[in-house]
This record gives C-alpha cells, structure tokens and sequence, in this order.
C-alpha cells in the first residue's frame, strides 16, 4: 500500500492545451479543422483543410467516404495491409508537455 505522502504518477501529468485553444486565447479565432475523409469500400483517402472542398462520394468507385476532423496539431497515418486491412495511426505533431 502507497504512503499518504507519495502521489501517484498520474499526478504529475499536466493537461495538454491543443493550438486551437492558445490561438483562441491569443486573438479570438482558431485554425481550420483538418479532415481525413476514406472510402468505406475501397480505402481511398484524402485529407482536406477547407470543409467546402469535402466529397460525398468516392471518386474511384462512387461509394460513401467517411470523415475523420483533427485538430491542426494532429496528425494521422494510414497503412494498408493485405492480412489486417486498413490502420489508422493518430498522434499529435507538437510533444506533450
């Protein structure tokens, strides 16, 4: 059992401010939400920064895209494998602080 005086790590994790919440603080606005749109059929994807430019459908086979919004400071990955299909990595640009 812990001591009463120790803290647990959890303790010592300060939150993480994300960009758009500094530029928020800063001048009022914040940047544009980047959005990962993919094809539910054949993994197409693209990511685009102006919500006007997003596509109902698939350009390759015409199917449904679906759409995933970040933040600019996040960032995602795609792999593609023949055995366990598509894999999404997502991290941040910016370390943790």
């Amino acid at each position: 059992m812990a001591d009463q005086g120790e803290e647990s790590p959890e303790s010592q994790i300060s939150p993480y401010e994300d960009l758009n919440t500094k530029q928020k603080k800063i001048t009022g606005e914040t940047f544009p939400n980047v959005v990962l749109e993919m094809c539910d059929v054949c993994f197409w994807c693209s990511t685009c920064i102006n919500e006007r430019g997003l596509i109902k459908a698939c350009p390759l086979c015409k199917n449904k895209t679906s759409r995933v919004t970040m933040t600019i400071d996040e960032m995602c990955s795609v792999e593609v494998d023949e055995k366990r299909g598509v894999t999404l990595h997502f991290d941040r640009k910016l370390p943790l602080r």
